[in-house]
This record gives structure tokens, C-alpha cells and sequence, in this order.
């Protein structure tokens, strides 16, 4: 089959969906803009080679870029074009979608209140986004969410007119890099720093109580800044005084690959301090775990690493038992001496993480969609 991917945005997301689709009777090819592919390319290093990539121009019009877009996929004719992520032009897409009739089309919803529960309005650019969105939902016939715990929420909102896939946003490839080093507790928090995506009041109130309780905890804030608030938080990250807690930061916009995959694999916990409560698309409220995803959680599957998040935070039933959850931020630390005291404890735990990321291979994740993936015979 000839299989069109689009992805400008979520690179690290759109990675497993390519890998998935990899196997000798596809022929792939990527749509992407040169920041993005450039990312693909750490990503992918000599096995990009694989692909075909489309990479459309920008520093021209939209209406120029979406017609390089669709001039491509015309001519290609799709089986499948599977549009990862769509957080703008929502109008442009539905064109190209509603234009190419012949491909069956499939959209990633990352936040479901912002497609569904989008309200007209007067100002003309809310309102062209609207109806964009509105004819996204009348003309696609089948999306995709990343986490399962997203499914009944969109299949609810949808009236059951569509076809829902859950295709995850990362793939185990079955390597798990064990921490070993007992000495202090290494907790990592991946991802763009974000006020609306996490909480990093909460870091603050985490080195104050293991300085308190002479704990040593070694706390890495791994993601780069994209606004004065990212840079005031590795302001005082720099800043903040302590004495048993080594904190670690980016004074960066990205944080390259390679390192962001060695401290990951470094860690004894991703800490995934969420804002389970947020609104990120014109003030739409979502919730975390229910009508949208924390790409961290992907980051848990990936790397095999057990994970502390916060109590009202839902995730997949199969990543639960590798999970450490806290009503209070004070809680983590006495936990964490436990765990320190006891290595056994921690032992269990990362083969817990290791037991449940083998849930999220690649022939698992195809078993699970085979309406989407076709088995290789």
C-alpha cells in the first residue's frame, strides 16, 4: 500500500505511527517542514533512508503550502493518509481531505474538547477555525487517540459515527537501561517547559522536602524553554538554594535527542508532575487522561521506566502497576527513602515498567489495529 503521513509538530509522536506502518508491502511517504524533518532525522539516523520524504517549503503563504500539500497527494493517490497532528488550518485541511476522495484519511485527535466542543464567534479568524473544525468532523470518517483511557470520551462525543483507532505515541523496541546507581534517586521531567502541561511549583516543593529530610535527590528538568516563563523556571532552577539535592536544567530552546534519550534511560523515575486540569486550545478546558494525553506517559513506555504521577491523573490499565501516585507532593520522599533503604523494592518495580512496556511492541500495537496495520503475510 502507499501510505501519506503528515506530521510538522509531533515528531517524537508521529515516529511509532511511521515504524508501524514500516513493512516490505507499504511504500512511505512523510509530509513535514524542514524543522521538523530534521528531527525525524536524529530520530530516525541512517534508517530514514527508508522513507520518502516530502519536505514542503514555508517561509511562503498557507494557502501556498497546503497546495504543495495536496498537488503531492494528488498525484500519489494514497491508500491511507494519516494526518498525526492538526492544530491550525483546521479549514485547509478539510479542503485537502474533501479533495483527495479516493484516499481513506484517518486524523489523530491529541485534544478532543478543542475539535468537539468548539464554539462559533465573530471574529473572523475563531470562526474560520470553527468551521474547520466542523467539517473535519463531518468528513473524516476515522480518528485515532494515543491513549486508550481517551476512547469512550471520543466515541461519546463522536455519536459512534467513526472508527477509532489507539495508536500509541511511542513503541517499545524491547531495550530497557536499568538504573543501578543507589546513591541518590535520579527523577527526570521530559518535555517543553510548561506552565499548562505541568506543574513545576510542584519541583520546587520536592527539593525543599529532601533537603529537609537530607535526602539526596538528584531532580533533572529535561526539556528547553519557549517563552519567558520556560526561562524563569531554569532561572530559578539555577538559583535555588540546596545542599543534598542536585538539580539539572537546559538553558536551551531543545534539548538534542541523544541527550534527551540518555537521561532518560539514566533515570530511576520519569516525575510527570501534570496539570491534570488545563485548557490549551482558546481556552478550551481538557483533562488529562480523558480528553487528551500526556506525551510523557509515552516516554514511560519507551524507555521501560517507572513513573510518579498525581492521583487524579488516568493512564492506560496496562501501565498502572509500574506507576507511583501522590495526592501530596511531601509524599514522594518518604516513599523514595523506602525505596532507597530497600533497592529489592525499586528491582521490582523497573521489571514491572519492563513487563508492561513489552504491552506496547510493535506486532502488540499492530494485533490491537488491524483494521489500520494489514499483518505482513
Amino acid at each position: 500500500m502507499k501510505i501519506g503521513i503528515f506530521e510538522t509538530e509531533h515528531f517524537e509522536g508521529a515516529y511509532p505511527v511511521i515504524k508501524l506502518f514500516d513493512t516490505p508491502d507499504n511504500e512511505i511517504h512523510i509530509y513535514t517542514d524542514p524543522p521538523t524533518h530534521k528531527r525525524f532525522a536524529d530520530l530516525f539516523g541512517t534508517a530514514a533512508s527508508r522513507f520518502q520524504w516530502v519536505v514542503l517549503r514555508k517561509g511562503i503563504s498557507r494557502l501556498s503550502f497546503f497546495w504543495q500539500f495536496y498537488r503531492h497527494a494528488q498525484k500519489l493517490q494514497p491508500d491511507i493518509l494519516y494526518i498525526n497532528t492538526i492544530s491550525s488550518n483546521h479549514i485547509l485541511f478539510a479542503l485537502v481531505i474533501r479533495l483527495l476522495r479516493s484516499s481513506r484519511i484517518v486524523i489523530t485527535v491529541h485534544d478532543i474538547n478543542c475539535l468537539f466542543h468548539s464554539t462559533s464567534s465573530w471574529n473572523i479568524r475563531k470562526m474560520v477555525h470553527h468551521i474547520g473544525k466542523r467539517l473535519l468532523i463531518r468528513w473524516v470518517k476515522e480518528f485515532n487517540v494515543v491513549s486508550d483511557t481517551m476512547v469512550p470520551y471520543l466515541a461519546q462525543q463522536s455519536g459512534g459515527h467513526t472508527h477509532i483507532h489507539n495508536v500509541p505515541g511511542a513503541v517499545f523496541d524491547g531495550l530497557q537501561h536499568a538504573a543501578t546507581n543507589t546513591r541518590y534517586i535520579h527523577l527526570v521531567v521530559p518535555g517543553t517547559i510548561d506552565k499548562k502541561r505541568r506543574d513545576y511549583t510542584q519541583l520546587w516543593t520536592l527539593v525543599q522536602e529532601a533537603e529537609r529530610k537530607q535526602f539526596p535527590l538528584h531532580l533533572t528538568i529535561l526539556g528547553g524553554y519557549s517563552d519567558e516563563y520556560g526561562k524563569n523556571i531554569i532561572k530559578e532552577a539555577d538559583h535555588f538554594p540546596t545542599y543534598y539535592t542536585r538539580i539539572q536544567f537546559y538553558n536551551t530552546r531543545v534539548v538534542h535527542q541523544e541527550e534527551f534519550d540518555r537521561q532518560l534511560n539514566e533515570a530511576h523515575f520519569i516525575f510527570i508532575p501534570s496539570v491534570v486540569n488545563t485548557a490549551i486550545c482558546h481556552d478550551i478546558p481538557e483533562v488529562y487522561g480523558l480528553t487528551k494525553s500526556s506525551g510523557n506517559i509515552f516516554d514511560v513506555i519507551k524507555h521501560a521506566k517507572p513513573f510518579i504521577i498525581p492521583q487524579t491523573l488516568q493512564v492506560p490499565a496496562s501501565l498502572t502497576t509500574s506507576s507511583i501516585t501522590y495526592q501530596e507532593v511531601t509524599e514522594i520522599i518518604p516513599f523514595l527513602q523506602t525505596l532507597q533503604q530497600e533497592p529489592a523494592r525499586y528491582e521490582a518495580l523497573q521489571q514491572q515498567a519492563l513487563n508492561n512496556s513489552k504491552e506496547y511492541t510493535i506486532e502488540k500495537v499492530r494485533s490491537r489495529n488491524p483494521t489500520l496495520f494489514a499483518l505482513p503475510s
